[in-house]
């Protein structure tokens, strides 16, 4: 009997450890599936690169695939108008007309004038305002100055050639001048790494908003083309 009871003790725990084998081994939730780890890291990875992604765009300016600059919708601008200085905020402008954006002070209307040119006149006096023409790169620039000479010379037979702003905007811009009957035409051949344009502006002797016009228009951008 007592061999008989130690047999059947010793078979019992025999089968208790196999019975924990097996539990183990059919379990699965203690089994990995092949690839998960993998999977979760590199998910986990490709989130962590896109956040880093997202963060550089927010500094540079750019959308993460180098369009063009992020822009707020408002700016504060400091400016004169007949040698009284101002501050005021200036909001952002689409040109329907034309491919860029500006920003614009409350004072002035942009609107578009004709195909390839634009107006921004000043609300209360539409007489005073600044033509807009966005230039292609490949220019002729010569031919495009002596063009402009013999506009002004519409206003006046002394036409003026006149140093550029000091703003880097305006550090390689061709500036030329004309006065008349009370009127004050001026134009800015402007061309930068990105932009090339034509400014005229029309200010008169009792209203001249000039430093206006070209704080404003030192804020033009032109924008990504659709496709």
């Amino acid at each position: 009997m007592k061999n008989l009871a130690k047999f059947m003790l010793m078979m019992g725990v025999i089968a208790a450890i196999l019975a924990g084998c097996g539990t183990a081994q059919d379990d699965p939730g203690n089994v990995a599936e092949p690839g998960q780890n993998e999977e979760e890291t590199a998910s986990e990875g490709q989130g962590g690169q896109e956040q880093r992604e997202e963060e550089e765009s927010s500094e540079d300016g750019t959308d993460g695939e180098g369009n063009s600059e992020i822009r707020i919708l408002e700016q504060n601008m400091t400016y004169s108008v007949e040698g009284e200085m101002k501050e005021d905020t200036a909001f952002l402008k689409h040109s329907d007309n034309q491919n860029y954006s500006m920003y614009v002070l409350p004072a002035y209307e942009l609107t578009a004038e004709e195909p390839n040119k634009d107006v921004l006149y000043l609300t209360e006096n539409d007489q005073v305002f600044m033509r807009i023409e966005l230039l292609p790169d490949d220019a002729d620039w010569d031919m495009l100055e002596e063009n402009t000479k013999a506009q002004l010379g519409a206003v006046s037979e002394n036409v003026q050639t006149s140093k550029a702003p000091s703003d880097d905007f305006y550090k390689d811009a061709a500036v030329m001048r004309a006065e008349g009957n009370g009127e004050k035409v001026s134009a800015y051949l402007v061309k930068n790494d990105n932009l090339s344009l034509k400014l005229t502006l029309f200010n008169k002797e009792d209203a001249d908003h000039e430093d206006a016009f070209l704080q404003m228009a030192k804020t033009i951008m032109k924008e990504k083309t659709q496709e």
